[in-house]
């Protein structure tokens, strides 16, 4: 039962960490200062603190699960969404401008892909 009480806080301090994360991201979407590194390197973390987040949120319910209904990790399709969503943020952060469709995906990619790998998620 000791694992399942550390998986869970675990758990409950990654969610934390994803939580602040996340209003950083807010606080600094709703300034009017235009910092584009600062609000890059904010999204870099939002998307490494979900990484972690999804990690120990799949760990703890490998502990509630019976092992025939274990889960898999982390799949290209949520990768694709998380790129979606970063762009998007990008693209309403630089005040929705036209054009940047593809620039704002590429750093969306790279966010992501630079989260992936230090997280150590495959």
């Amino acid at each position: 039962m000791t694992r399942a009480w550390e998986v869970d806080a675990e758990y409950r301090f990654a969610f934390d960490e994803f939580s602040r994360k996340a209003q950083r991201v807010q606080s600094l979407a709703a300034q009017q200062i235009s910092d584009g590194n600062a609000f890059e390197s904010a999204l870099l973390e939002l998307e490494q603190a979900h990484l972690a987040y999804n990690q120990a949120r799949d760990a703890f319910l490998r502990c509630l699960l019976p092992a025939s209904e274990q889960l898999t990790t982390f799949s290209d399709q949520e990768r694709a969404s998380d790129v979606t969503t970063l762009a998007e943020l990008l693209w309403e952060r630089a005040g929705r401008p036209d054009g940047t469709a593809e620039e704002d995906w590429r750093r969306a990619e790279a966010i992501v892909k630079t989260a992936v790998a230090t997280a150590g998620c495959h």
